[in-house]
């Protein structure tokens, strides 16, 4: 495991501390989801560029050089 060091604002230190949230799993639940949604796009991007040489609305990079 490692350990990531964020600064924060003195004023939203002492709100997150005021509202209870737990602050480690909620920004752990964060960087889940941006992996997942960087993923997913990559594959959605991919799969689209697929459909797109199908449908004849582009080409293969090897067919361009």
């Amino acid at each position: 495991m490692h350990t990531i060091k964020l600064q924060v604002d003195d004023t939203i230190y002492n709100d997150i501390i005021k509202s209870g949230v737990n602050i480690q799993e909620e920004l752990k639940n964060a960087l889940h989801k941006l992996i997942y949604k960087t993923e997913h796009k990559i594959a959605s991007d991919i799969n689209q560029s697929m459909q797109d040489i199908k449908q004849g609305k582009s080409k293969p990079i090897s067919e361009l050089l």
